[in-house]
């Protein structure tokens, strides 16, 4: 069902996308979980979150690109990120980093969109100065609109999601950065792409979300 469905990326296509780009070192930083809980999987779909997605997509488009995964054992915030996995990223020197951020912070007891704001701002200067070519940005798809969240606080959740956008495209635009707004991705039934776990895709979501993700890249510069 994977390869058959639109929304996902067909046999080959991260190849013929990716392929000319210039990249030799990329790495991939992720708050969200590095497995698939069991319960997430959809039938058809492969059982991998969307960085690992990626990250296999650059490897299989450009032989011989050293990429980095990092990835978490339970849900972090960006000031998380930051913290434990940008100095890994940072001694990689790559010259193209993805990093998937805000679900964590979405969902957390109290948002700050300012501390995101900062936060990002500290990632994305750091990289500039390894002198890292291409970065960019993931924001999640809409989990107002996943059926995880109870009436009484879709409005709470959907106005967070909407200035953690506001604020991220802000970040990224003053850094010459890629914003990535999963939003804008999740079709007419974003319901089927969460699984049973309170944010938590399931894995046609993560298939969906790695291929907006590696069609997106397809638009960056060469240079």
């Amino acid at each position: 069902m994977e390869d058959d469905d639109p929304r996902c990326l067909r046999p080959g296509e991260a190849r013929t996308l990716l392929g000319g780009l210039p990249w030799r070192r990329a790495v991939v930083l992720s708050g969200q979980e590095g497995r698939l809980a069991r319960a997430a999987a959809v039938p058809g779909y492969r059982p991998r979150v969307w960085p690992d997605r990626v990250a296999r997509a650059l490897r299989e488009a450009r032989p011989g690109l050293a990429c980095l995964l990092v990835q978490a054992r339970r849900e972090l915030v960006l000031a998380e990120v930051r913290s434990r996995q940008l100095a890994q990223a940072l001694a990689f020197r790559s010259d193209l980093a993805v990093i998937a951020c805000g679900g964590p912070d979405v969902r957390a007891r109290r948002f700050d969109a300012d501390a995101v704001e900062t936060e990002l701002s500290r990632i994305l200067a750091s990289l500039k100065e390894t002198a890292c070519r291409h970065t960019v940005v993931v924001s999640p798809f809409d989990w107002s609109a996943s059926g995880q969240v109870a009436p009484a606080h879709r409005d709470r959740v959907r106005s967070r999601q909407r200035l953690l956008v506001e604020r991220l495209t802000i970040v990224t635009l003053r850094h010459g950065a890629l914003h990535i707004d999963l939003m804008k991705h999740q079709g007419a039934d974003p319901g089927a792409l969460w699984g049973p776990q309170p944010g938590r895709l399931n894995s046609r979501g993560h298939a969906v979300a790695a291929a907006a993700v590696v069609r997106t890249l397809a638009s960056c510069p060469a240079s």
